[in-house]
């Protein structure tokens, strides 16, 4: 058999069965179908344990895989087969190899026996030879190994395409620019950021490009809430905002819509980093407030604090009053009761359990802490202010 007699028999098989194959030659390079994939990397694991005249068969839980090796007068190939779906599994598309494939237009759904059978029939037409019974070998992956195989075929099909596209450099630096504009409050600059980051970062998370959008958008609003907390924006303030981006990801429909509104985010957080004035604080002040903002709920001691920043509790103390004009003591005790102001307005809870919620060490003390920073009882508060919220 010569190779466009091979190839010919793998496509008019493939339209029969619909159950992929590639053709590779001795060095693991792909002859047939034409890809500009790094094919020989990604099944280099199976090409390396396909011994003479034994096939060998990968169930890997959600789809089954196949290889056998023959040779011609002229040449020596491995023949790779799959995926192939499992059929009863509820998947309708499967990515591999750098490929979306999908259910009855890419590929097929058979049992074990019938695949067994298949591989049989190539290793016939191809080696020339029925396959003996003890020379079928196969391997099984359990769930867990299964997404590990999964995971580290992505993992290679990424390294290759960021290789090809050239584009992780510069989208790592244009993404430092961009998070350095942003903290610098500086829109323009940033918006210029934003068109050259578009241009460069390629790489596509997902087969269709409004879905990898908004992929990278999760990403990036993970980066900047971080980003934004560490900049000394309270921690509930970045994540409410963040959680309120990403709901908004329903209503795009369009990868230019997307666009828009990961630019609207730039802008949003930008507003939200620059309105707090603890942006300019020094980074011991913005950790010990992020520590406080997290724990409002718990008993916050100088111990705790001084573990945390690893300084000591003497230093932090006066670094704490000369920046912020407050004690820490004093500083908790406000962060407290604007919680507790919430707590009142938007729940039943009694003073008695918000007290408790609060890590306070009586009701009385909550209701003196309370009076000292408000000029009245948490009863007076309510009375005064629920009607309000309501309305």
């Amino acid at each position: 058999m010569d190779l466009k007699s091979i190839t010919t028999t793998m496509d008019l098989l493939y339209h029969k069965y619909l159950i992929p194959m590639m053709l590779l030659n001795e060095q693991g390079e792909l002859l047939h179908p034409h890809n500009t994939l790094d094919t020989k990397t990604l099944v280099k694991r199976y090409l390396n344990q396909t011994a003479n005249e034994t096939v060998y068969m990968y169930h890997m839980g959600n789809y089954l895989l196949g290889c056998l090796q023959f040779q011609t007068d002229d040449a020596f190939y491995y023949l790779f087969v799959g995926p192939c779906g499992v059929i009863g599994t509820p998947e309708t598309s499967c990515y591999f190899l750098g490929h979306e494939y999908h259910y009855n237009i890419h590929y097929s759904k058979e049992d074990k026996r019938s695949f067994e059978e298949y591989l049989q029939l190539l290793h016939t037409i191809f080696v020339q030879k029925v396959v003996e019974k003890e020379h079928i070998r196969w391997f099984y992956h359990s769930e867990k190994e299964s997404h590990a195989l999964r995971t580290d075929l992505r993992l290679e099909t990424n390294l290759y395409n960021r290789r090809v596209h050239e584009a992780t450099f510069d989208s790592y630096h244009f993404e430092l620019r961009y998070l350095d504009y942003i903290r610098r409050n500086e829109p323009e600059k940033g918006a210029w950021v934003f068109n050259k980051m578009k241009e460069t970062y390629d790489v596509s998370l997902s087969p269709f490009e409004l879905e990898g959008l908004k992929l990278k958008f999760s990403a990036f609003v993970a980066v900047v809430t971080r980003m934004s907390i560490d900049e000394g924006v309270p921690v509930n303030q970045a994540f409410a905002l963040s959680d309120s981006l990403i709901q908004g990801l329903i209503h795009i429909h369009s990868a230019e819509e997307c666009l828009r509104y990961i630019k609207e985010a730039t802008y949003r957080f930008m507003e939200l980093l620059h309105s707090y004035p603890l942006a300019q604080k020094s980074l011991l002040v913005k950790t010990i407030v992020n520590y406080i903002d997290s724990h409002l709920y718990e008993k916050i001691t100088l111990e705790e604090l001084a573990e945390v920043t690893q300084k000591h509790k003497t230093h932090i103390s006066g670094q704490f009053k000369k920046e912020m004009s407050k004690t820490i003591h004093t500083y908790i005790q406000e962060k407290k009761i604007i919680e507790a102001k919430h707590l009142l307005l938007f729940t039943d809870y009694s003073c008695e359990k918000i007290s408790n919620l609060l890590a306070f060490s009586s009701q009385s003390h909550f209701i003196q802490v309370f009076k000292k920073i408000t000029q009245t009882t948490p009863k007076q508060f309510k009375d005064v202010h629920y009607a309000h919220y309501l309305g």
